[in-house]
């Protein structure tokens, strides 16, 4: 038979045979002395032996059994019976620990259910393994993004749906790391504020959020971080602009299928697609004024300075105010409400790109397992998934 190394120093293999079901490795361990646990002497006396079969890491493809010799000594001192320690084998367990962090890299981006399959371990019990471990790893890497705070930290905050009828989940994000810090039930004010308390160690670390129109995520930011700077989102005010001008587009029937011309960026367009947005807008005058908005809106996001920032808003809040189209007077409505935190991205430039894109990994771990039941499950399967390497000196 070939012979591997097995890797495990705190044994010697005594035998090992091909069976049907896989290897079966006859082990030892080297230590002939142990030390009770009831009194802290060392003791040599063997009081009985016992074998533990336990499952290591496969060889070849095939399944691979530690038949374990666990002795059991008697100590000289206080005649307490007791059994040997071991450093790979946790009491109690079937499988060594190396195999159990196996078993959790696979579940990582899979499913419990199908590593199950796969390995032929019951569900409950790789259930049992993968959330034991991950308990652990969590604590460490909660640890190891306090450790690596510092001051001006600047925070994201989002929503998520996680079930059908506007079911949602807060998810606070470490924008400058990229890592997923915390997730908590709802959208509501005092949710966010218990998000951000349980995750913030100290306020003044704070120093920019950033967040989109939802005023509970302001009242609940404004009420922590009074200093700290929010910033709208980029992002959600574009939309509001687009919004009203493919509202605008509505009012006229025949242009069902202009939309996509209409919305895209004028730089983006190709040469036959400019002469055609060229004809519609020459056939509809009333429409080329919306179009005017959209693309002026745009260039206010490309100034340089706060200061011209905050005129070229102005001037586009009066000129949407003053156009036929209602759609167009709402946005501007809204923009002119939530002008201070909008211009506050000439002065930190931020977005929730990030955790934009973060919510989406997060929807594929909620399709990947077709739904969690249990919410504390899911969301430390986010934590664990969207953290990744993002701690310590990576974080910077």
């Amino acid at each position: 038979m070939l012979s591997i190394p097995l890797g495990l120093p705190e044994f010697k293999v005594i035998k090992q045979e091909l069976l049907s079901y896989g290897y079966a490795i006859h082990v030892e361990k080297t230590e002939t002395q142990e030390r009770c646990p009831h009194c802290g002497f060392a003791t040599s006396s063997v009081h009985d032996r016992r074998t533990r079969k336990v499952r290591d890491l496969a060889i070849f493809h095939q399944p691979v059994y530690l038949f374990v010799k666990v002795k059991r000594y008697r100590c000289w001192n206080c005649s307490q019976v007791f059994s040997a320690s071991l450093e790979s084998i946790q009491p109690n367990r079937h499988y060594t620990n190396r195999f159990c962090e196996y078993l959790y890299e696979l579940c990582e981006g899979s499913t419990i259910q199908e590593v199950s399959r796969k390995h032929r371990i019951p569900y409950t019990t790789l259930e049992r393994i993968y959330y034991s471990i991950a308990s652990k790893k969590a604590k460490e890497r909660q640890t190891a993004i306090e450790a690596s705070s510092q001051e001006g930290m600047v925070l994201s905050l989002d929503e998520i749906a996680v079930k059908k009828g506007h079911q949602y989940e807060t998810v606070l994000m470490d924008a400058k790391a990229g890592s997923v810090m915390g997730m908590h039930a709802d959208r509501q004010c005092d949710s966010a504020i218990n998000l951000l308390s349980q995750n913030i160690l100290s306020k003044e670390m704070v120093q920019t959020v950033i967040l989109d129109m939802w005023e509970p995520y302001h009242k609940a930011v404004r009420a922590l971080f009074p200093s700290a700077s929010i910033v709208i989102d980029k992002y959600h005010v574009v939309q509001k602009v687009t919004q009203a001008l493919d509202q605008a587009r509505k009012e006229f029937s025949p242009l069902k299928k202009a939309r996509y011309l209409l919305l895209k960026g004028c730089e983006k367009l190709r040469k036959d697609q400019r002469l055609r947005l060229d004809d519609i807008l020459e056939e509809y005058p009333a429409l080329s004024i919306a179009y005017y908005l959209k693309e002026l809106f745009r260039d206010f996001y490309r100034t340089d300075g706060y200061n011209e920032a905050k005129e070229r808003l102005e001037e586009w809040i009066k000129l949407a105010k003053q156009s036929p189209f209602a759609s167009f007077q709402e946005a501007a409505n809204t923009l002119e409400r939530w002008k201070e935190p909008i211009l506050s991205y000439f002065l930190c430039p931020y977005t929730n790109a990030r955790i934009e894109g973060t919510n989406h990994k997060i929807k594929n771990i909620k399709r990947r397992a077709y739904g969690y039941r249990n919410l504390e499950r899911f969301r430390l399967r986010v934590f664990l998934e969207c953290t990744g390497n993002t701690t310590g000196s990576q974080a910077a």
